[in-house]
């Protein structure tokens, strides 16, 4: 049963751990979305469409192969410590960008994006998850999103700022953003090591052993909600991996957006998921996480569509806060995910999530890149709606349990917003 709680009642009674993973986040946050301008940094440094894709499927799977091994030992392990090793390595990210003289450079630093993201996720995941009950996920989650999302407001229109100072969209005009990202990167490190408390181990501490993984993750595929939501997810590769590089260049290219009127659509963006984050969470509880998700990806679609076809303009504004409204549904996808299993198999189900999404990625990105080159700048983007349309949105109706793992299996009497 969803509670009625107000966000002054949310902050008092946020636990400590809570807290620091909230501000890790809003950095974050703030770090990914002040630079936009990562696809026009490779396209300047003479990249074309496939190299761009060969590029992404590089660090799509180096992020699948240490996803699967550190989401097994993340949950029989030292969570903390993993993240911590998975963001040592992700601060080496800008650093390449910021040494990097050619293209050729750029495959250390999708190597090093790939495996920094497959050591942290699976952890921090699991770690967020585990701390609300599951009853309250979507509106903890979405009251969350109105402090850890803030900082896009601002971060969009600080990068096209700086980007704009040095000169514009041009390698040289787009490189002093990876010099503040590596000082934000080191202070997450630095703040998490200090402030999180290491969380109480979910499962039994075991030698690694490759017959003990493979059998922890047949346990996890062998729940049938879990093992149709991996399959999903593969499929979801199609909308990131084909058309995630070409976004902010085909605004670019097609409808000659400037470097702020992409930081604005960044802002646009985020403040609609922020403003309606927690009304959604809230009726993800109420309603439940299917109808939410669907709902979502509707908007999606047509903002797809306003984007492609509706001529520039104020119009990718409107594109953009449709998307947002898209993103702020995001908590029905969280909190679905993790709800699916034990909270002992968590970073298993990250890992396999993010591996699933990701294997199909790698082909996918090499698509994206050809047909981006070969056949029209449309025709990632189209193929794009066609699969996710008609393909993943079908299975999440039709094989994804409406309840979760806890509530079918009579394990766990929810209580209180908190598991600390």
């Amino acid at each position: 049963m969803t509670r009625t709680i107000n966000l002054t009642d949310f902050l008092r009674g946020l636990p400590r751990n809570f807290k620091v993973m909230m501000a890790r986040n809003s950095l974050a946050n703030f770090i990914v979305n002040m630079n936009p301008y990562n696809s026009l940094f490779i396209f300047a440094l003479g990249a074309s469409g496939t190299e761009l894709g060969m590029l992404s499927s590089l660090g799509l799977a180096f992020s699948t192969l240490f996803s699967v091994l550190t989401g097994w030992m993340s949950d029989r392990g030292d969570k903390k410590s993993i993240f911590l090793v998975g963001a040592a390595v992700g601060v080496l990210v800008p650093l390449v960008y910021v040494l990097s003289p050619n293209l050729s450079w750029l495959a250390v630093a999708f190597i090093l994006f790939g495996v920094s993201e497959g050591i942290l996720q699976p952890a921090w995941q699991a770690m967020y998850a585990n701390s609300v009950n599951d009853g309250s996920r979507g509106t903890v989650y979405g009251l969350a999103n109105l402090f850890v999302m803030s900082p896009i407001l601002f971060a969009g229109l600080a990068g096209g700022a700086v980007v704009s100072w040095f000169g514009g969209m041009d390698a040289d005009g787009i490189r002093p953003l990876y010099y503040l990202q590596i000082v934000l990167s080191l202070s997450i490190v630095a703040f998490v090591w200090r402030y999180l408390t290491p969380p109480r181990r979910q499962g039994e501490p075991a030698p690694f052993s490759f017959s003990q993984m493979i059998a922890d993750y047949r346990e996890v595929l062998s729940i049938d909600g879990a093992r149709s939501w991996v399959l999903m997810k593969s499929l979801g590769s199609i909308t990131v991996g084909l058309v995630g590089p070409f976004w902010m260049v085909y605004a670019s290219l097609v409808w000659e957006a400037s470097a702020m009127a992409i930081a604005f659509m960044v802002t646009v963006r985020a403040l609609t998921r922020i403003v309606l984050s927690p009304f959604v969470g809230r009726l993800t509880d109420m309603y439940g996480r299917k109808k939410l998700i669907i709902g979502g990806r509707l908007m999606m679609y047509l903002s797809a569509v306003i984007f492609l076809w509706g001529g520039g303009g104020w119009l990718l504004l409107l594109a953009w806060l449709l998307m947002g409204m898209n993103d702020a549904t995001n908590v029905a996808w969280q909190a679905k995910e993790v709800e699916l299993v034990g909270s002992h198999q968590r970073a298993r189900m990250t890992a396999l999530s993010m591996g699933a999404f990701h294997l199909l990625a790698v082909p996918a990105s090499l698509l994206g890149g050809y047909l981006w080159d070969h056949v029209g700048y449309l025709a990632p983007f189209i193929f794009m709606i066609v699969v996710d349309g008609l393909v993943r949105m079908p299975m999440i109706i039709k094989y994804i349990p409406e309840a979760g793992y806890d509530e079918l299996n009579s394990k766990k009497d929810d209580s209180g917003l908190f598991t600390d």
